[in-house]
């Protein structure tokens, strides 16, 4: 069996560009041999040790993220009252004793013109009053839209800091990632020329392609069937496993399956 264009298989983890869906290996560069003839008694194939390689690197390089919690509207409405409030405070109680002097003020002159507590000293103390209800509500209402305002401010520019921090550790993972892969690629050579050729019987019956005819063949499948040839889950899958790697080799296999990822 060999992979042609336009046939079918028929069941791999999903591959990410995090996860390859494949458990990490303990390899030892083939400083002990198997009865098979391989130069590792692992018995792991090309893309379990590349993928070994590259979580082993990734833990290697993985960043320290920066963590950030952005604070609540209430957190900032109570913080932006602690120190906007006070001023308003402090206002209303001097527009009050604005107040208690215009109406000391005015007993004295009455006393001083003889009129004592007339009805003209009264209305003149209720319209102080008033005048005095009018501006500490004016107070208060501007001390409402200044807070609303601050507040609306302050929890853009905490989304805004979470948004940015959040794409600085994707950035970070993603260039650990890129490390990860570039120094499991050279591992990986030093694996394949101290592993030696005890494979080479076995390789050279498997059938191979082009790597455009792999791509194309990959893409013709739907996700659980390329499930089933990552996973070798069946004998053809294991067979077009086979002649995939055999094509491409275990780095350019892994890129396949980044590009023609699995059903989830």
């Amino acid at each position: 069996m060999s992979i042609k264009i336009g046939g079918g298989a028929s069941q791999a983890t999903t591959i990410g560009v995090y996860d390859l869906g494949i458990g990490q290996q303990k390899l030892d560069f083939g400083t002990t041999s198997g009865s098979s003839g391989g130069s590792t008694s692992s018995g792991a194939s090309d893309v379990d040790v590349l993928s070994g390689f590259i979580e082993d690197m990734y833990s290697r390089f993985a960043p320290e993220e920066v963590e950030y919690t952005a604070k609540s509207e209430e957190e900032i409405r109570a913080a932006i009252a602690e120190w906007l409030r006070p001023s308003y405070d402090q206002a209303i109680a001097n527009r009050q004793e604005q107040t208690l002097k215009n109406k000391a003020n005015l007993d004295a002159d009455a006393i001083a013109r003889g009129m004592g507590a007339s009805t003209y000293v009264t209305d003149v103390k209720n319209r102080q009053q008033n005048d005095e209800a009018s501006d500490i509500a004016t107070l208060e209402s501007n001390y409402g839209s200044t807070l609303a305002q601050y507040v609306s401010e302050g929890v853009e520019n905490e989304t805004d800091r979470q948004i940015q921090i959040e794409e600085f550790n994707a950035e970070q993972r993603a260039n650990a990632y890129e490390l990860a892969y570039s120094a499991a690629l050279q591992l990986f050579a030093q694996y394949k020329k101290h592993s030696g050729s005890g494979s080479s019987s076995s390789s050279s019956s498997t059938a191979t392609t082009s790597r455009e005819n792999c791509e194309t063949f990959l893409s013709l499948l739907s996700g659980e069937e390329r499930k089933e040839v990552y996973e070798a889950s069946t004998s053809a899958g294991a067979t077009y496993r086979a002649e995939l790697l055999a094509s491409v080799g275990a780095a350019g296999y892994v890129q396949l399956m980044g590009m023609y990822p699995s059903a989830p």
